[in-house]
């Protein structure tokens, strides 16, 4: 009886030795997936805030452009109504020739702003997709952070 019971309490033995190990691996991968999940989060954050950064800056830059585009055309707008003051029957024909190369100049200098408004619009909605991305990744991270039970 006794090499049995010496047989069974080996046999528990290995049997406990490898359930701890089993569990023991299992949480070890554990961590290591949820050690790659933080990683993956924050580089995430990093490339979307570094991307809204940048965005930023150049939605600076694009509305600034608009703003010296815009005192142009007004510029030229006021140089039409200039032109168009001088006689209640119209531009006098020996102006007429430099009104119509302002006016044309002035009706292009519009269209351009129109669509350099447009686009500050298109890249202003594109870098709110990416700051939205970029509050998400946070949210992510902090959960999975208080998950850990790191704050």
């Amino acid at each position: 009886m006794n090499s049995l019971v010496k047989a069974v309490i080996g046999a528990i033995l290995v049997l406990s030795s490898g359930a701890i190990l089993l569990l023991g691996g299992r949480r070890i991968i554990e961590q290591e997936r949820m050690a790659e999940e933080v990683d993956r989060l924050r580089a995430g954050l990093y490339r979307t805030r570094t991307t809204a950064e940048r965005c930023q800056q150049s939605i600076v830059g694009g509305e600034n452009a608009l703003v010296g585009l815009g005192a142009r055309l007004d510029s030229l707008r006021a140089r039409v109504d200039s032109f168009e003051a001088l006689d209640a029957r119209g531009v006098p024909l020996d102006r007429y020739e430099t009104y119509l190369g302002t006016f044309n100049m002035y009706n292009d200098t519009a269209s351009t702003w129109e669509e350099r408004e447009r686009q500050l619009r298109a890249a202003e909605a594109a870098c709110r997709n990416v700051i939205l991305e970029h509050n998400s990744l946070s949210d992510s991270l902090q959960a999975l952070l208080s998950e850990l039970g790191v704050d």
